[in-house]
Protein backbone atom coordinates (compact mmCIF):
# COMPACT_ATOMS: atom_id res chain seq x y z
CA UNK A 1 0.00 0.00 0.00
CA UNK A 2 1.25 3.28 -1.09
CA UNK A 3 1.26 5.75 1.98
CA UNK A 4 1.25 9.75 0.87
CA UNK A 5 2.45 10.31 4.36
CA UNK A 6 5.88 8.05 4.05
CA UNK A 7 4.60 6.17 6.88
CA UNK A 8 6.56 3.05 7.82
CA UNK A 9 6.68 -0.27 9.98
CA UNK A 10 3.03 -0.16 10.98
CA UNK A 11 0.25 -2.62 10.00
CA UNK A 12 -3.09 -1.25 8.15
CA UNK A 13 -5.01 -2.30 11.70
CA UNK A 14 -2.67 0.34 13.35
CA UNK A 15 -2.72 3.01 10.57
CA UNK A 16 -6.24 3.40 10.50
CA UNK A 17 -7.03 4.41 13.89
CA UNK A 18 -3.86 6.85 13.45
CA UNK A 19 -4.90 7.88 10.39
CA UNK A 20 -8.50 9.27 12.12
CA UNK A 21 -6.55 10.83 14.64
CA UNK A 22 -4.49 12.51 12.49
CA UNK A 23 -6.53 13.93 10.19
CA UNK A 24 -8.57 15.09 13.28
CA UNK A 25 -5.55 17.05 14.37
CA UNK A 26 -5.01 18.70 11.10
CA UNK A 27 -7.73 18.70 8.74
CA UNK A 28 -8.66 22.40 10.18
CA UNK A 29 -5.31 23.44 9.28
CA UNK A 30 -5.86 22.70 5.94
CA UNK A 31 -8.84 23.46 5.46
CA UNK A 32 -8.18 27.33 6.44
CA UNK A 33 -4.87 27.21 4.27
CA UNK A 34 -7.40 27.24 1.27
CA UNK A 35 -9.72 30.12 2.58
CA UNK A 36 -8.58 32.54 -0.64
CA UNK A 37 -10.14 30.63 -3.43
CA UNK A 38 -13.42 31.28 -4.22
CA UNK A 39 -16.65 29.26 -4.20
CA UNK A 40 -18.73 28.72 -6.57
CA UNK A 41 -22.88 27.88 -7.05
CA UNK A 42 -23.02 24.39 -6.36
CA UNK A 43 -23.18 22.10 -8.86
CA UNK A 44 -26.97 21.57 -10.48
CA UNK A 45 -26.04 18.40 -12.60
CA UNK A 46 -24.29 17.04 -15.31
CA UNK A 47 -25.30 15.33 -18.87
CA UNK A 48 -24.48 11.94 -18.97
CA UNK A 49 -23.33 10.66 -21.60
CA UNK A 50 -25.20 8.87 -24.82
CA UNK A 51 -23.43 5.40 -24.07
CA UNK A 52 -23.44 3.70 -20.77
CA UNK A 53 -20.59 4.49 -18.31
CA UNK A 54 -17.91 1.57 -17.78
CA UNK A 55 -17.51 2.46 -13.99
CA UNK A 56 -20.87 2.52 -11.63
CA UNK A 57 -20.48 4.59 -8.72
CA UNK A 58 -21.84 3.54 -5.57
CA UNK A 59 -22.03 5.16 -2.11
CA UNK A 60 -21.88 2.85 0.93
CA UNK A 61 -22.34 5.16 3.46
CA UNK A 62 -24.05 7.21 4.08
CA UNK A 63 -27.46 6.48 2.62
CA UNK A 64 -29.76 8.34 1.05
CA UNK A 65 -32.10 10.02 3.75
CA UNK A 66 -29.70 8.78 5.92
CA UNK A 67 -28.84 10.60 9.79
CA UNK A 68 -24.69 10.40 9.60
CA UNK A 69 -22.89 10.19 12.58
CA UNK A 70 -23.20 12.30 15.36
CA UNK A 71 -21.58 15.41 16.69
CA UNK A 72 -21.27 16.91 13.25
CA UNK A 73 -18.94 13.62 12.74
CA UNK A 74 -19.11 11.21 10.34
CA UNK A 75 -17.96 9.27 7.28
CA UNK A 76 -18.22 8.80 3.67
CA UNK A 77 -17.51 5.46 1.67
CA UNK A 78 -17.42 5.68 -2.07
CA UNK A 79 -16.57 2.42 -4.04
CA UNK A 80 -15.60 2.84 -8.11
CA UNK A 81 -16.72 -0.44 -9.96
CA UNK A 82 -15.77 -0.98 -13.41
CA UNK A 83 -18.42 -2.48 -15.43
CA UNK A 84 -16.02 -4.15 -18.28
CA UNK A 85 -12.97 -4.19 -20.03
CA UNK A 86 -12.96 -0.83 -20.49
CA UNK A 87 -13.98 0.01 -16.76
CA UNK A 88 -10.37 -2.24 -15.49
CA UNK A 89 -8.03 0.25 -18.24
CA UNK A 90 -10.04 3.40 -16.93
CA UNK A 91 -9.38 2.31 -12.67
CA UNK A 92 -6.02 0.52 -13.37
CA UNK A 93 -2.94 1.81 -11.83
CA UNK A 94 -1.18 3.09 -14.86
CA UNK A 95 -3.98 5.63 -14.58
CA UNK A 96 -2.88 6.43 -10.93
CA UNK A 97 -5.39 4.27 -9.06
CA UNK A 98 -3.70 2.23 -6.17
CA UNK A 99 -4.02 1.36 -2.12
CA UNK A 100 -2.63 3.87 -0.49
CA UNK A 101 -3.26 6.19 2.80
CA UNK A 102 -3.67 9.72 2.08
CA UNK A 103 -2.34 11.87 5.14
CA UNK A 104 -1.54 14.83 6.94
CA UNK A 105 1.19 16.50 6.98
CA UNK A 106 1.23 15.24 3.15
CA UNK A 107 1.01 17.89 0.93
CA UNK A 108 -1.85 16.20 -1.21
CA UNK A 109 -3.99 15.73 2.04
CA UNK A 110 -6.43 18.85 2.21
CA UNK A 111 -9.84 20.54 0.47
CA UNK A 112 -9.59 21.51 -3.00
CA UNK A 113 -7.41 18.55 -4.27
CA UNK A 114 -7.30 15.24 -5.87
CA UNK A 115 -6.72 12.45 -4.65
CA UNK A 116 -3.31 11.31 -5.37
CA UNK A 117 -4.45 7.43 -5.16
CA UNK A 118 -7.91 7.82 -7.16
CA UNK A 119 -7.03 11.09 -9.43
CA UNK A 120 -10.11 10.89 -10.96
CA UNK A 121 -12.58 10.83 -8.32
CA UNK A 122 -14.72 14.45 -7.87
CA UNK A 123 -16.58 14.63 -4.65
CA UNK A 124 -18.76 17.78 -3.44
CA UNK A 125 -20.97 18.83 -0.40
CA UNK A 126 -22.76 21.38 -0.14
CA UNK A 127 -22.54 22.50 2.93
CA UNK A 128 -18.25 22.94 2.45
CA UNK A 129 -17.55 26.26 3.82
CA UNK A 130 -16.18 29.38 1.94
CA UNK A 131 -13.33 28.87 4.04
CA UNK A 132 -12.11 25.47 2.47
CA UNK A 133 -13.39 26.44 -0.87
CA UNK A 134 -16.64 26.21 -0.66
CA UNK A 135 -19.95 23.69 -2.21
CA UNK A 136 -17.37 23.22 -5.34
CA UNK A 137 -14.52 22.84 -3.94
CA UNK A 138 -13.57 19.11 -4.92
CA UNK A 139 -12.84 17.04 -1.26
CA UNK A 140 -10.82 13.86 -3.08
CA UNK A 141 -7.95 15.44 -1.35
CA UNK A 142 -9.58 14.36 2.22
CA UNK A 143 -10.05 11.12 1.91
CA UNK A 144 -7.58 9.39 4.02
CA UNK A 145 -7.69 5.57 2.69
CA UNK A 146 -7.97 3.48 -0.68
CA UNK A 147 -7.71 0.07 -1.62
CA UNK A 148 -8.31 -1.76 -4.75
CA UNK A 149 -10.11 -4.84 -5.02
CA UNK A 150 -10.98 -7.25 -7.83
CA UNK A 151 -14.30 -9.11 -8.22
CA UNK A 152 -15.26 -11.36 -10.55
CA UNK A 153 -12.66 -10.18 -12.79
CA UNK A 154 -13.57 -6.39 -12.52
CA UNK A 155 -12.02 -3.65 -10.57
CA UNK A 156 -13.01 -2.27 -7.51
CA UNK A 157 -11.81 1.01 -6.14
CA UNK A 158 -13.19 2.02 -2.43
CA UNK A 159 -12.32 5.43 -1.11
CA UNK A 160 -13.18 6.13 2.58
CA UNK A 161 -13.44 9.74 4.31
CA UNK A 162 -13.63 10.51 8.26
CA UNK A 163 -14.46 13.97 9.20
CA UNK A 164 -11.25 15.07 11.06
CA UNK A 165 -13.55 18.43 12.57
CA UNK A 166 -16.58 17.37 13.59
CA UNK A 167 -18.82 19.99 12.75
CA UNK A 168 -16.95 22.04 9.87
CA UNK A 169 -19.69 20.53 7.52
CA UNK A 170 -22.83 21.53 9.92
CA UNK A 171 -24.75 19.48 12.46
CA UNK A 172 -28.44 18.52 12.22
CA UNK A 173 -28.25 19.69 8.97
CA UNK A 174 -29.60 18.43 5.40
CA UNK A 175 -26.56 18.24 2.75
CA UNK A 176 -26.30 17.11 -0.73
CA UNK A 177 -23.24 14.99 -1.31
CA UNK A 178 -22.21 15.16 -5.53
CA UNK A 179 -20.13 12.35 -6.73
CA UNK A 180 -18.07 11.19 -9.93
CA UNK A 181 -15.39 10.73 -11.76
CA UNK A 182 -13.43 12.14 -14.99
CA UNK A 183 -10.77 11.32 -16.91
CA UNK A 184 -6.72 12.17 -15.76
CA UNK A 185 -6.83 14.28 -12.97
CA UNK A 186 -9.69 15.59 -10.85
CA UNK A 187 -10.25 19.35 -10.83
CA UNK A 188 -9.82 20.89 -7.11
CA UNK A 189 -12.89 23.19 -7.84
CA UNK A 190 -15.64 22.07 -10.11
CA UNK A 191 -17.22 24.25 -12.80
CA UNK A 192 -19.89 22.18 -14.36
CA UNK A 193 -18.47 21.77 -17.60
CA UNK A 194 -16.59 18.15 -16.36
CA UNK A 195 -16.73 15.11 -18.53
CA UNK A 196 -18.09 12.52 -16.31
CA UNK A 197 -17.03 8.83 -17.21
CA UNK A 198 -18.83 7.73 -14.50
CA UNK A 199 -22.71 7.65 -13.35
CA UNK A 200 -23.18 11.19 -11.32
CA UNK A 201 -24.09 10.57 -7.69
CA UNK A 202 -26.36 13.33 -6.43
CA UNK A 203 -27.01 11.91 -2.60
CA UNK A 204 -29.27 13.76 0.38
CA UNK A 205 -28.49 13.04 3.32
CA UNK A 206 -28.68 14.48 7.18
CA UNK A 207 -25.01 15.44 9.57
CA UNK A 208 -26.20 14.06 12.39
CA UNK A 209 -25.95 16.48 15.95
Amino acid sequence: MHSNDHMTGTSPATRRPWARAAAGLATAGALLAAGATTAFAAPAGYTQHHHRPSIRLVVTNPRPGDIAGTGGDFTVDIIARALNSTGNRQLSAANGYRPGLNLPPAKTFGPGKPDPNAPGLVVTLSTTPRAAGGPNANLAGVFQLNSVSRHHGLTEIINDWEVGQPGFFGTNQRVTLTAFLVRGTAPGIVTGHERPISNVIHERFTIGG
